[in-house]
């Protein structure tokens, strides 16, 4: 009995250090932050409904510190899912300097796209091989890895960022920088800002652009574009369906019968 015991205690010694190898260590509060912020950015892609959004922007371009043209605009921007599934932006321009617009061309140093289907995309999933993350409180820093897995999953190239998070860990800002040479090579703005806010749509609350703020070279003149989204809402197409008209008969019609006389 004293061998089979001592053996049954040497089993059990034996398997402690096993059962504890199998045994995950707890996620780190930097991979935590990174599961929400890859939900967040899935959600965006995948389950954000078509919606419209007012747009007010005013694009500057500069010649030193000095303005040299100014355009404002007022335009209903909307986000819509193409046949593969792609969330893609599409803008009507309602306003051109304070006047009406419906028609024609109009000239703007630089417009600014994407704040709604691309401001999350260096938190996808499929994206995060891309970047260095380090975790602060209320922020999280991002940058391209020199040793990035390479296009077409990493296009990016020396990029900086970060981002501001609330409480409950939600973004409520980006900011990231892009070399010039990188931003001309892939025409993006070297600098930008977005502001983000709560929206519902159809029951289900989306953090949504709510402010934007780029910066970008053209033709070596430095040229700034800054906007506001408001009132934004599900995008509906209502569709009218009219009842056929009743083909003509080549019967002759049948007469009417005179009309009743009124008492006197």
């Amino acid at each position: 009995m004293a061998g089979r015991v001592a053996s049954l205690a040497l089993g059990c010694a034996a398997l402690l250090p096993l059962a504890a190898l199998a045994q995950e260590p707890p996620p780190s509060a930097l991979a935590q932050e990174l599961k929400r912020l890859g939900e967040a950015a899935v959600a965006l892609e995948r389950t954000l409904p078509n919606f419209s959004c007012q747009e007010k922007a005013v694009s500057h371009e500069l010649k030193g510190n000095k303005v040299v043209q100014s355009v404002e605009i007022g335009a209903t921007l909307r986000a819509q899912r193409d046949a593969d599934g792609s969330l893609n932006e599409a803008i009507a321009f309602t306003e051109v300097n304070g006047q009406p617009f419906s028609t024609g061309h109009f000239h703007l140093p630089v417009f600014v796209s994407g704040g709604f289907d691309q401001a999350m995309r260096y938190f996808a999933p499929e994206k995060q091989a891309c970047y260095s993350y380090s975790l602060s409180p209320g922020r999280i820093d991002f940058a391209t890895l020199s040793d990035s897995p390479g296009p077409p999953l990493c296009k990016e190239k020396d990029l900086q960022g970060f981002a501001l998070l609330d409480a409950d860990g939600n973004v409520t800002r980006i900011e990231r920088r892009v070399a010039p040479e990188a931003a001309r090579a892939a025409h993006e703005a070297t600098y930008a800002v977005v502001d983000f806010a709560a929206v519902t749509l159809n029951g289900r609350t989306y953090r949504l652009s709510q402010h934007l703020y780029a910066e970008m070279p053209i033709n070596r003149h430095p040229t700034t574009f800054t906007a506001d989204y408001t009132d934004c809402k599900l995008f509906t197409a209502t569709v009218t369906l009219h009842t056929a008209p009743e083909p003509a008969s080549d019967a002759a019609p049948e007469p009417s019968a005179p009309p009743e006389s009124l008492p006197h």
